[in-house]
């Protein structure tokens, strides 16, 4: 996009160029500075940088907007501590919904799958311990700085935080929470366990 004028001393107006498609030629035309700044500010919000900030969504981001990361987690070891004591565990597939300000975690509600299938996905309770209501990560002591562009580094910060409750209460047969990682330290992550939630992936987001 172009746009030409020119402004003189010796008139109160500008002119511009445009293009006479008849005569195929080109010619000044006589606007007022409203009309030109006018133009000027369609060019300008032609010119607008929707682009600027974009950062690369990995295979693993569901959703997201300027406060808000929805990501998922396959299966995995990995390492978790509880009262002093390690344990690598056999890890659920997990859904997170990170709710920011740009520089700090808010809120992170989780959530357990069994298969994965988009925005029907079917949801369970997240199966560790540290849970509040509405289906929320306890924070607790956890670090909450998050950048957005890193922020697989801010919720593992959150996961790998130490363990402080005693119990779990969002799978069934389980109950404490030592006895719960033993398990998963030797077992494959029990899914028929998991408590339903009766929702779609769909409706926690909406």
């Amino acid at each position: 996009m172009n746009l030409i004028f020119r402004i003189t001393d010796n008139c109160s107006d500008a002119e511009i160029l445009m293009y006479d498609e008849i005569k195929k030629e080109e010619y000044f035309k006589a606007i007022s500075i409203k009309e030109l700044v006018k133009e000027l500010k369609q060019y300008e919000e032609a010119d607008l940088s929707y682009k600027k900030d974009l950062f690369c969504v990995d295979k693993d981001v569901i959703a997201v907007n300027d406060t808000c990361i929805v990501t998922k987690q396959e299966e995995h070891r990995r390492i978790v501590t509880y009262k002093g004591k390690a344990y690598e565990i056999n890890f659920p597939n997990s859904i997170y919904i990170i709710c920011h300000n740009g520089s700090k975690i808010d809120v992170i509600e989780a959530y357990c799958y069994i298969e994965y299938n988009g925005l029907n996905t079917e949801l369970y309770k997240y199966a560790m311990p540290n849970m509040l209501g509405a289906n929320r990560i306890c924070m607790g002591s956890a670090p909450r700085d998050i950048d957005p562009q890193n922020y697989k580094s801010a919720l593992e910060n959150v996961i790998y935080t130490q363990y402080t409750h005693d119990w779990v209460d969002d799978i069934k047969s389980f109950r404490n929470t030592a006895a719960y990682f033993e398990y998963l330290e030797k077992n494959s992550f029990p899914y028929n366990l998991l408590s339903p939630l009766n929702c779609n992936l769909s409706k926690v987001l909406m």
